[in-house]
């Protein structure tokens, strides 16, 4: 998924037009990139900003975390885009940012990065 189809998936999910863009871009970048550098770091133990990792810019950048993980992005920036709003906005941004933690948690999961405490009574 390129950088481009998750700001529009974001878009989508806002119940705003693609066109609209525009008016979220100067922060839409961000929220995107933040969720871009949880997934990165979690997967690959790397941040955005390390040699090969550039932060997603351009129309055409592809993350560079597993295929699955991109749509992870779009509700991460849905969840940020609402988080912002008044109580009703970040009442329906919470699924967003459930949606995006279940995909983070799964990612640290096959990293062996949780914890399993056995022998608890």
């Amino acid at each position: 998924m390129t950088f481009k189809l998750i700001k529009e998936q974001v878009m989508f999910q806002t119940n705003n037009d693609a066109s609209d863009l525009s008016d979220f871009a100067p922060h839409l970048a961000d929220y995107i990139n933040e969720g871009y550098e949880l997934l990165l770091y979690a997967e690959l133990g790397v941040h955005v900003g390390d040699t090969g990792y550039a932060a997603l810019s351009g129309d055409s950048d592809v993350p560079k975390t597993s295929a699955w993980t991109h749509r992870a992005l779009a509700d991460y920036g849905t969840w940020m885009v609402y988080r912002n709003g008044n109580p009703l906005k970040q009442q329906r941004g919470y699924a967003f940012n459930n949606a995006f933690m279940d995909v983070y948690n799964k990612v640290r999961s096959k990293q062996g990065q949780t914890v399993t405490f056995t022998n608890m009574y």
